[in-house]
């Protein structure tokens, strides 16, 4: 079983900045988006040494995977980086907002738009790309019967694609809120709403 978990909301995502591998710490909304989350969890696993808590190795991820690990009573030495669920590389684009992406960049973000699935964004990833790598997790070793996995948006939404066995559009239009988890678990995935 499969927990996945999106970073509590960053200063950038509060501004519409792309991040990507750039960084921006959690807001305060964003720490109490973890704290939520933890205590969801806490709920739904009621054997914490059944647990594997793993993240992305950006900030906004590990700060919200040693939040959800306090709430659960985790030790942060056994939280495990995992480079494979990183964020989508927005190459170019990482640190703009949309306006400023089509100022530098004309037409680009339409051109994505119409085709996000196999459009590589110049310097970065395709979805297409991100699904690769979410298929390569999801075929590794698991270390414990249940994995919680903190994660960002677009590597989130293909995780949740490769294991539903989801079409490319169903992919992309796949969410991935901060408010919510998404538990992978016997071919479904289910949404779970992170009580406050």
């Amino acid at each position: 079983m499969i927990y996945l978990v999106r970073h509590g909301e960053t200063t950038w995502n509060r501004v519409g900045r792309q991040q990507g591998h750039d960084d921006s710490p959690l807001t305060e909304t964003g720490v109490d988006q973890a704290r939520a989350a933890g205590r969801t969890l806490q709920r739904a696993i009621p054997d914490i040494q059944s647990v594997c808590l793993e993240t992305s190795p950006l900030g906004r991820a590990r700060q919200t995977a040693l939040i959800i690990g306090d709430v659960l009573g985790f030790d942060p030495n056994k939280i495990l980086v995992t480079p494979l669920l990183i964020e989508h590389h927005l190459g170019y684009w990482q640190g703009l907002t949309q306006a400023e992406i089509d100022t530098r960049y004309p037409g680009a973000w339409q051109a994505r738009e119409e085709n996000k699935w196999d459009y590589v964004v110049p310097g970065g990833e395709s979805y297409a790309l991100v699904a690769e790598r979410a298929k390569q997790w999801l075929a590794g070793e698991r270390h414990a019967a249940i994995t919680i996995a903190v994660t960002h948006a677009i590597i989130g939404r293909t995780l949740q694609g490769a294991y539903g066995g989801f079409t490319p559009s169903e992919t992309v239009a796949r969410s991935h809120r901060q408010d919510r988890i998404y538990r992978l678990d016997a071919g479904r995935v289910e949404e779970i709403s992170c009580d406050a």
